[in-house]
């Protein structure tokens, strides 16, 4: 089943994310990454999130579907460490306080963090800078001896 705009059913709206939707805006479900940015950003949230952050979302949907609970199975959990490992990411790995409390839900949260913070430019201004950039100057730089309404004649 897919949504009216051809995204499957419980997707992000912003047309080929990989991410669920999981706020409502404007009456579609968005990911976190894509509410409230322009809609002219959307490819460009897209092409991060399937290009440059792929082990994040895969290790995000892995955590998802087994409800944040790897109770009775370790096969996902060391699924998303070889993630995250090979992507050289060890910084999002469990940490040993979230291992002891069963924090696979405040692991969550810190993987999307990652991709939050990974797409955070997406959709703001640059500044524009006020001094205009200028290339060095070539050749005389001033006139002093020029005087355009002398008569030839020096006094």
């Amino acid at each position: 089943m897919s949504e009216p705009n051809g995204t499957p059913w419980g997707m992000c709206a912003a047309y080929g994310c990989p991410l669920p939707g999981t706020v409502g805006s404007e009456s579609r479900w968005y990911c976190f990454c894509h509410v409230n940015k322009p809609s002219n950003f959307n490819d460009a949230i897209t092409r991060e999130l399937r290009e440059k952050q792929k082990p994040i979302v895969d290790a995000i949907a892995i955590l998802r579907v087994r409800g944040c609970s790897f109770y009775g199975s370790d096969s996902e959990y060391r699924a998303i460490q070889q993630l995250l490992i090979g992507a050289d990411r060890r910084d999002l790995l469990m940490s040993a306080d979230e291992k002891q409390t069963g924090g696979a839900r405040a692991w969550l949260q810190r993987l999307e963090r990652a991709l939050i913070d990974a797409c955070a430019g997406f959709g703001q201004q640059k500044p524009i800078p006020l001094a205009v950039p200028t290339a060095p100057v070539i050749g005389p730089t001033h006139a002093s001896n020029f005087h355009p309404y002398a008569d030839g004649d020096a006094a």
